[in-house]
């Protein structure tokens, strides 16, 4: 999916026991993922990971070089799954009592294969997608509004577009929509061929 302001080719990245992962799917924040969907917070090693997640449907959030004590108190504060590759997070008190529900992602993995972990561990499936710059939900925009706000010449080869509710860019079905929807079907098992409809306005209700 193409962006108004960049390209949108999820960015590459990073990979003891895997904790919580039953509790974390009821625990997380269902506002911030859409009805029922999980949130996430990844570590400072999963930047390209929360990139996928979001590409799969899921509210992401990572803050590059975060330490460890600020990343566990922001996943108590906002009640998102913590994702991480350091085994010594999860040695901490708030996630040993599961305040903080979190999963350990292995290390050694592409962003492909962390995201497909995290899906299967979790029991999640592919959901629509949702901005991969910052994980916010996509609304359909017809194209006469949006039509400022992209090159001209997709406005010209594009009929269909999705504004993201939290940062306003502007998403299209760019040349890297296949690659990204090829990657999540590798990442979740599954032997899809044609890519996750982008929300039509409105959010599917969860499985």
């Amino acid at each position: 999916m193409g962006e108004a302001g960049g390209g949108a080719d999820p960015a590459q990245g990073g990979a003891a026991p895997a904790q919580g992962a039953a509790a974390a799917q009821d625990s997380a924040a269902p506002a911030q993922g859409g009805a029922g969907a999980p949130s996430f917070l990844c570590d400072a090693m999963l930047g390209g990971l929360s990139r996928w997640l979001r590409g799969a449907g899921y509210d992401a959030m990572f803050e590059h070089g975060i330490d460890d004590g600020d990343l566990v108190r922001l996943a108590q504060q906002t009640g998102r799954v913590l994702l991480s590759s350091d085994a010594g997070v999860f040695e901490r008190r708030s996630l040993r009592t599961a305040a903080v529900r979190g999963l350990y992602v292995p290390r050694g993995l592409r962003p492909t294969e962390q995201a497909g972990f995290v899906l299967r561990e979790l029991g999640l499936p592919v959901r629509d997608p949702r901005c991969m710059a910052c994980g916010g939900a996509l609304t359909a925009a017809p194209k006469d509004s949006v039509r400022d706000a992209v090159p001209a010449v997709v406005a010209d080869r594009h009929d269909e577009f999705w504004r993201c509710d939290r940062c306003g860019k502007v998403l299209w079905k760019g040349s890297h929509w296949d690659g990204i929807v090829a990657g999540l079907a590798t990442a979740a098992g599954a032997a899809a061929t044609e890519a996750p409809a982008p929300p039509p306005g409105s959010r599917k209700p969860p499985p």
